[in-house]
């Protein structure tokens, strides 16, 4: 069953008010690429947004540790 217009709608006002959206762009003939990432997500078993986040998470995590040792 299709979504009406109004459910739409509603879900793109929802999105807009709980989510954050960054793009990310990628070169295609780059070492890492849309390709490359997907499948390392993927055998990571985590889907391209998981693998962002907790890569984000884990490289923040280690600069506050490098920044607290100086």
């Amino acid at each position: 069953m299709a979504q009406s217009k109004a459910h739409m709608e509603a879900t793109t006002r929802y999105n807009k008010k709980a989510y954050d959206r960054i793009e990310l762009k990628l070169r295609k003939d780059a070492e890492i690429n849309g390709d490359v990432l997907r499948t390392h997500a993927e055998a990571m078993g985590e889907s391209v947004n998981a693998f962002l986040l907790r890569a984000a998470l884990e490289t923040m995590q280690r600069d506050n540790a490098k920044i607290k040792e100086e």
